[in-house]
């Protein structure tokens, strides 16, 4: 449940959302709305690439210490 910060257009100010409760996201005249769980709706600065690289990077990082933690890392592997 990777939380991402981002900075909100209509109220201004930051922003924190799990990644698990979005649905999509949408571009549209340069403004990029996030649609989530419970028909929330939020307007963002960031671009949809922007969001999508931060959610990516937070999975791959969560997927990784687990992998580390396990004790699954190749430690005997050639």
């Amino acid at each position: 449940m990777p939380l991402i910060k981002l900075n909100r257009i209509n109220k201004g100010g930051e922003i924190v959302l799990s990644s698990e409760h979005i649905l999509f996201i949408e571009v549209e005249s340069k403004t990029t709305t996030i649609h989530m769980t419970d028909g929330l709706l939020f307007s963002v600065e960031e671009p949809l690439n922007s969001i999508a690289e931060s959610i990516e990077a937070l999975e791959t990082a969560r997927i990784k210490n687990a992998i580390q933690q396990s004790g699954l890392t190749g430690k005997g592997a050639p």
